[in-house]
């Protein structure tokens, strides 16, 4: 009998282990990452090429649609992290051009339905056209093409609500007028049920909605041809209205240009998770204003103000996990081979390897790089310092890149190593971001045996070596609702800090005799919210605390303690 109870007691003790491990791995969050100023390459080794198009989600897959340079196929790529796509092709194609494509999927047909500007001859050239498909990615079969209203259009878009009916909204070409119309379209997608509101202004164009916390934007961007240009918005509590008349432009803090990051908005996907939504803003990137700011496409996520302003800070790496809703900056924390020692087989002038384990973004990339010999193979190895679990690497590659290269890691700087990644595949001006089972290992390199440029070395501005095991800060609208009031805010010993652009930051504590106690914050900085503690080591009674970015002292908090 004593065996029984002891074996019953042991089983509901195993039993309860197996729940808590299965719960834990069902809430396990699924990170999708997003890497701006670099290029996107299929599976295949292409670029991908998805101008004026959008990005869904159907099923457990992301579905991204566009044209190609020509602007006559319909191009499809599919992904389940953002990262790594699979090119499945051309979906339509058309004999004169087309571009601005949305693709929504119908619930009562079971079709897909794409709608797209379609040139036809004329001066005014574009009308409205219809393709269905019974499956995501084509193909595509066009059932028409026609004015809207009588008129020809501009560039459009669709937007889909949360009951399943779809809107059209488009500014139409009539005898050289424009002006910006929002439609209803009927049950099936196919065709127009009634219009819903015109704003008569001549001057907007890529029009696109987004609806966060039951209140609708409609975002244009000014008609500049394929110029980056500023986002501004009308706004209205419900689709049907009342909209709002007078245009309000986004909040871009550092953006000096005021041209939505060198963009113009193409569309704003959500991902509506159990905690929280995260909008994000979606731009074409036709025209770059600076060298650095390379990549075709530019994904931002949209934060809002205490009243509802749309703020879009600009992170170069960024992360959303699409279940709960939240999203967070790959801060620089979070990069085990930050200021660690690079090596490597050769070096070109002051192109050192040390280059690529220091803190840098987009304003400062172009002038720290690792270069190499011309030839192959060469390799570029960081240090860690001791053995730590990894399982993550990032490279950023300059045009002179690896076309064939392996990650590896070793215990010894002498080898043996072992192989976490190989490809053959990789392209300039892109972002590898490979993720691999967890290994415990001092030195990581990268071992090219084919350059993709023979006509020099090989070049890499960064090498990030994480571990993703370990929990960073979460950013979601709710916790930036809270902290956006003040640049710098301090509550039970926690501080949260913002970043309106990337500077270098710091954030010391002096105590009442005026005297340095203890400095948090002392590195450069991408714009975000970012938060840090106070040392325990403080004695009781009254700090300030100082707040620096760049060379201007940007605030001071009094906290008594």
């Amino acid at each position: 009998m004593e065996f029984f109870r002891k074996a019953v007691k042991n089983f509901r003790y195993y039993l309860f282990l197996l729940i808590v491990a299965g719960a834990s791995t069902v809430t396990q969050a699924k990170w999708l990452t997003i890497h701006n100023d670099f290029f996107q390459f299929d599976l295949d080794g292409n670029q991908i090429r998805t101008r004026s198009g959008c990005l869904c989600k159907f099923g457990e897959k992301y579905y991204w649609y566009g044209c190609d340079q020509a602007m006559t196929n319909q191009t499809c790529y599919s992904s389940t992290d953002l990262l790594h796509w699979t090119n499945h092709g051309n979906m339509l194609t058309a004999t004169r051009g087309t571009n601005r494509m949305d693709v929504l999927y119908n619930d009562s047909t079971k079709k897909y339905v794409m709608v797209l500007k379609w040139e036809t001859p004329g001066p005014e050239w574009c009308n409205r056209a219809i393709a269905t498909s019974e499956s995501p990615t084509g193909p595509f079969t066009k059932l028409f093409d026609s004015l809207v209203y009588g008129a020809n259009t501009g560039d459009m878009s669709v937007f889909k609500d949360d009951d399943g009916k779809a809107y059209y909204c488009f500014e139409p070409w009539d005898n050289g007028k424009t002006s910006q119309v929002l439609t209803l379209m009927t049950w099936d997608y196919i065709n127009l049920e009634k219009k819903i509101q015109t704003w008569p202004n001549p001057d907007r164009e890529a029009e696109c909605i987004m609806k966060n916390h039951g209140l609708y934007y409609f975002m244009t961007s000014g008609m500049m041809g394929i110029d980056p240009t500023e986002t501004r918005y009308w706004t209205a509590p419900k689709i049907d209205g009342p909209w709002t008349t007078n245009l309000v432009s986004i909040i871009a803090p550092g953006d000096v240009n005021k041209k939505s990051w060198d963009t113009q908005v193409d569309f704003v996907f959500r991902f509506k998770g159990t905690e929280d939504t995260v909008q994000m803003y979606c731009g074409d990137r036709w025209k770059r204003l600076s060298s650095a700011r390379n990549g075709d496409y530019v994904w931002l996520p949209i934060t809002f103000t205490q009243k509802d302003s749309v703020v879009i800070n600009y992170y170069q790496d960024w992360e959303v996990d699409p279940d709960r809703g939240v999203w967070r900056v790959i801060e620089d924390k979070r990069n085990l081979a930050l200021n660690k020692t690079a090596t490597a087989s050769s070096t070109n002038g002051t192109n050192v390897a040390n280059n690529v384990t220091s803190p840098s973004t987009w304003q400062n990339y172009m002038n720290t790089k690792w270069v190499s010999e011309t030839s192959d193979p060469q390799w570029i190895m960081v240090d860690l310092g001791s053995p730590m679990p990894v399982n993550r690497v990032i490279l950023k590659w300059d045009s002179s890149y690896a076309k064939s290269f392996k990650i590896q890691v070793s215990n010894d700087a002498s080898g043996p190593w072992t192989d976490v990644f190989s490809t053959t595949k990789a392209g300039a001006r892109s972002v590898t971001d490979e993720t691999f089972n967890t290994v415990t290992t001092r030195y990581v390199r990268m071992y090219g045996t084919q350059r993709g440029n023979t006509a020099n070395g090989y070049s890499l501005f960064d090498f990030l070596v994480l571990n993703d095991s370990i929990t960073p800060s979460l950013v979601s609208n709710k916790t930036q609702q809270q902290i956006s009031k003040s640049m710098l805010t301090c509550r039970n010993n926690k501080i949260w800090y913002t970043v309106n652009s990337g500077n270098p930051v710091k954030i010391d504590v002096m105590d009442y005799r005026g005297k340095v106690a203890a400095v948090l914050v002392n590195g450069f900085k991408q714009a975000g919210y970012y938060e840090t503690v106070l040392p325990g080591t403080l004695a009781p009674g009254m700090y300030v605390i100082r707040m620096t970015a760049g060379a201007k002292r940007l605030t001071r908090l009094q906290v008594r303690l």
